[in-house]
């Protein structure tokens, strides 16, 4: 993945895919997202986006502890790494790394998170510029996330 606007276009039209399998319940957190930006050491300590949907899947028909129940807990992320650039030089400073996790159901609910999201993303120079940038690398992981 070549261009951050493509990858968020495609990430949005994911997460207004409805999921099947999920832990039942409004309140059960089963579908949400988050995007994230600063710098990790698994990436060597270069800029880095990541746009993840965190879903909790409904195992209870396989569970087999009597006095508890957890669902198990998946996330779906785009991974982009970016060459360091003077305009990102303060990518891991700056006062949020992250939008939050929202979990809004899709349609009109995760719209207006998305929105939210967008708003966070374009507020700051530093996340402009790392959205302008065109990424070394990128990587799609779907992992346990409990």
């Amino acid at each position: 993945m070549d261009n951050v606007e493509a990858a968020w276009k495609a990430f949005r039209e994911f997460l207004a895919q409805p999921v099947d399998g999920l832990e039942p319940g409004p309140d059960s957190d089963a579908d949400g997202f988050v995007v994230q930006w600063g710098r990790y050491s698994w990436h060597d300590q270069l800029p880095s986006l990541s746009f993840t949907r965190q879903f909790a899947v409904d195992v209870r028909e396989t569970w087999t502890e009597t006095d508890w129940y957890q669902p198990e807990y998946w996330q779906v992320s785009l991974d982009l790494v970016f060459p360091d650039a003077p305009a990102l030089a303060d990518l891991d400073r700056l006062d949020v790394q992250n939008t939050g996790f929202d979990f809004s159901p899709p349609g009109p609910e995760r719209d207006h998170a998305i929105g939210e999201a967008e708003w966070e993303l374009q507020r700051s120079p530093t996340l402009q510029a790392l959205w302008a940038s065109t990424p070394l690398h990128s990587a799609v992981t779907l992992d346990r996330a409990d």
